[in-house]
């Protein structure tokens, strides 16, 4: 039995040395087209490869006159180059083998034809959407441009995504969704991923990459879904960019992109600058056994918003790369609210005082990235090294003022500076053995490291001056540390596809709070992944995945400062709070035609560990929150998507997302169930003369909490696009609920010993006036000569 286990074993080896002799003597031969007499680049020319007198292989050459053919054989050849216009040219032979890799055949100039040939428009232009084994590619560059757009509008119309009003993003009802941009955490880039969406400017996106299941790559916290958006990068000689600004009711805005490559040197800079302002209100009513109390507040609020960056990479070769960067962030705020509080007697409603609150902020942060990416000649093994340091200063301060009967009874001020430094240093490898087999592994730390100083201050009116209160300020340290490992096997079998892997993290975390150590236990996590995918035919795929994810708390929920602003809301945070996990199970089906894309999605996700936000009333009718690890959450749903290209002009998309929720905690004794549904629509039409018109509209409704509900938002925007001949200059008007001045938002909670209702008032209508103008080299579209159907 051995010996045939043996025999079996040398010949599986003596296959895949073949196959892997046969892969290394595949070659590559590249250069570049012009014309001879402008010295300008010819789009579009016919390339093909010739030995001994057979056509091997061609191609077109792209909108800078590029070409590059790959899996040649070792042979010896010579090409020949056609356009229309222009005389065919042939190239003297030229050998291919391992000495020879690659061969760059430099400049090859045609020369016009002597005929008078009519004008003829060429438009290529690649499929909308493309299927991936883990998800989808959506190719921005196949919609028309809208001025002045951010990646927020471009995501609006990505099958799949739903963006809020306020730039948030889920798929397929998760809100923990990982932003990539060009490969790179958005992190990076903004505090959040609404900021970090509304800086990069739509014209610079070329494509969107959804995957619905990732890999064990990525980090188990926060990646149900992972978006990366792939921007334009130039790979001839030039210098291009956009600028663009934004008239409008609630902000300006003004935002600038550029990028120049010279030779081996990329660099690719970029800024964003807006202020703003808005004046929302809410009115409390809070019910107990003993009393009612209601609180009416009025909240304006102005602050700047200020991002910008640069990123060089240098080519050490074709397959080697460094990258560098930096990026600094800018956003002081002020919130100015008038708090007029009343309490009922005897069915009256009657004034008690009036909180006065100014809390101005400061924050402030640099970030350093480095990389390296390295690639073999045969593009099969890829290996990447990235590092980056961030440092952020966040300074919040508020000054409160209660008056009772117009006498200043009472008055503090809270002064907190908290310094936040981050490390990650993350490295991967993958290879990829024939067309069928790719392997990759990877390691990565993360180390986040804060410091918190607040002080709380009385104000003393004799002195006319603010006495420091011990009992309330405090110093908070926190450090945690982040160690994972992973390893991912992507294989076919026929028209199976499985990829399978297996994520290990260490989790070590110490926090100090009033120069007391806190004792907190650190945790590690095996986090497995499995996705089988089936293709039914050309256009249909059944999938089935699994995998295990987890949150770690944010620092807030984690910090136990204790927060006095509210007069009737206390809140602190918890240190001992473990991260959440969650096992979650899809199945879908989805099918590409040229003109419908459809997905349908089940879902089930399994929390046996929710952060939930927990409310207790004291006697004198004020709340006091903290958050607790109390909470089952189970979510069954389904989601619908199609999109929907009648004519090339005119595409309509939406996305139904409905879930059957279920939160209970055994400890408090509490359990709330219902369902939660949400509703996107997309519409965007191409008219004559450079026109266009995009609707887009969200609906959400009721979200549920284990203590109440929050409504959900109502939002959509029309927006009409202009775009002249020359496509450099863009003009467009956005209009946000322009039938709606206000949006209401009704929070909800409810237990056997109270009920609060808050309902919010949100500024949300917005028009806005952009222009943007194209700087530099216009780069063509080119075609798509072929579409594979498995990208991956």
């Amino acid at each position: 039995m051995r010996r045939y286990g043996l025999l079996l074993l040398l010949i599986i080896l003596r296959i895949s040395a073949a196959k892997a002799q046969y892969a290394d003597s595949l070659r590559v031969v590249q250069g570049v087209v012009t014309d001879s007499l402008t010295g300008k680049s010819v789009p579009f020319a016919t390339v093909s490869a010739f030995a001994q007198g057979k056509l091997i292989n061609g191609t077109l050459t792209d909108s800078l006159g590029r070409f590059r053919i790959e899996n040649l054989p070792n042979d010896t050849y010579h090409a020949t180059f056609s356009a229309v216009g222009y005389r065919t040219v042939q190239t003297p032979i030229w050998v291919l083998n391992s000495e020879h890799a690659t061969v760059d055949l430099g400049t090859v100039t045609l020369r016009q034809d002597a005929q008078n040939l009519k004008a003829v428009t060429v438009r290529g232009q690649k499929p909308l959407i493309e299927n991936r084994v883990d998800g989808i590619t959506f190719n921005v560059e196949s919609l028309p441009s809208i001025a002045g757009s951010s990646a927020s509008d471009i995501l609006r119309k990505v099958p799949l995504l739903s963006v809020d009003a306020n730039g948030g993003l889920s798929m397929r009802g998760s809100s923990h969704i990982r932003l990539f941009i060009d490969g790179k955490p958005s992190e990076i880039y903004g505090s959040s991923v609404a900021d970090v969406l509304k800086t990069i400017p739509g014209e610079s996106i070329i494509k969107v990459d959804v995957i619905t299941h990732p890999s064990a790559r990525y980090d188990a916290e926060g990646t149900d879904g992972v978006v990366n958006v792939i921007t334009r990068k130039l790979r001839n000689n030039a210098t291009n960019g956009n600028i663009s600004g934004v008239l409008g009711n609630r902000s300006d805005v003004v935002m600038a992109d550029m990028q120049s490559k010279r030779n081996k040197w990329l660099v690719k800079m970029d800024g964003y600058y807006q202020t703003y302002w808005n004046q929302n209100g809410s009115v409390l009513t809070r019910e107990t056994n003993q009393l009612r109390v209601v609180q009416q507040n009025e909240t304006r609020n102005t602050g700047t918003f200020a991002v910008g960056g640069i990123n060089v990479l240098y080519s050490l070769d074709s397959t080697k790369t460094l990258n560098a960067g930096y990026r600094i962030r800018y956003m002081p705020n002020q919130t100015s609210l008038v708090s007029d509080n009343f309490q009922s007697e005897k069915g009256m409603l009657l004034p008690t005082f009036q909180r006065q609150i100014y809390t101005p902020s400061d924050v402030s942060g640099n970030i350093f990235t480095s990389g390296y990416t390295g690639t073999s000649k045969d593009k099969r093994k890829e290996f990447s090294i990235l590092g980056t340091y961030f440092v952020a200063n966040n300074d919040n301060r508020y000054v409160l003022s209660q008056t009772d009967n117009d006498v200043l009874p009472y008055g503090e001020n809270f002064d907190s500076h908290t310094l936040n430094r981050e490390l990650i240093l993350q490295t991967d490898y993958s290879q990829t053995f024939t067309n069928k087999l790719k392997w990759e592994t990877g390691g990565k730390f993360y180390g986040k490291y804060i410091d918190s100083d607040s002080r709380f201050g009385i104000y003393d009116s004799q002195n006319v001056t603010y006495r420091n209160d011990p009992l309330r300020s405090n110093v908070f340290t926190y450090r945690s540390g982040v160690y994972a490992a992973y390893t991912n096997l992507n294989f076919q079998v026929k028209n199976w596809q499985f990829m399978t892997g297996l994520r290990y993290e260490v989790t070590a975390l110490s926090a100090t709070f009033k120069e007391v150590p806190l004792r907190i236990p650190p945790f590690q996590n095996l986090m497995p992944n499995v996705l089988i995918s089936k293709s039914l035919d050309k256009k249909s795929t059944l999938k089935l995945g699994y995998s295990t994810k987890l949150v770690r708390p944010y620092f807030q929920f984690l910090n136990p400062t204790v927060n006095n602003s509210d007069s009737l809301n206390v809140q602190s945070g918890n240190p001992y709070l473990q991260p959440e996990l969650t096992r979650r199970y899809q199945i879908s089906y989805s099918r590409n035609d040229p003109m419908l894309f459809s997905d349908v999605a089940l879902f089930f996700n399994n929390n046996q560990n929710s952060i939930e936000s927990i409310r207790t009333a004291r006697a004198d009718g004020v709340f006091y929150t903290t958050w607790q690890n109390v909470g089952r959450n189970q979510r069954l749903g389904m989601s619908v998507n199609l999109n929907w290209k009648p004519t090339p002009k005119i595409s309509l998309g939406t996305t139904l997302t409905v879930q059957y929720v279920k939160l209970e905690s055994p400890v408090m004794l509490l359990r709330n169930t219902g369902l939660m549904r949400q509703l996107v629509l997309n519409y965007s039409h191409k008219l004559p003369r450079n026109f266009s018109i995009d609707f887009y509209g969200f609906f959400d409704g009721n979200n549920l909490m284990l203590q109440g509900y929050r409504s959900g938002w109502k939002y959509y925007s029309l927006t009409f696009s202009k775009k002249s001949a020359n496509e450099r200059f863009n003009v467009s008007l956005r209009m946000d609920t322009p039938l709606t001045t206000y949006t209401f938002i009704d929070e909800e909670i409810r237990t056997e010993s109270f009920r609060q209702l808050t309902s919010n008032r949100y500024q949300n209508q917005n028009i806005r006036l952009t222009f943007s103008y194209k700087l530099g080299k216009k780069e063509i579209k080119g075609p798509r000569v072929r579409q594979a159907e498995n990208p991956d």
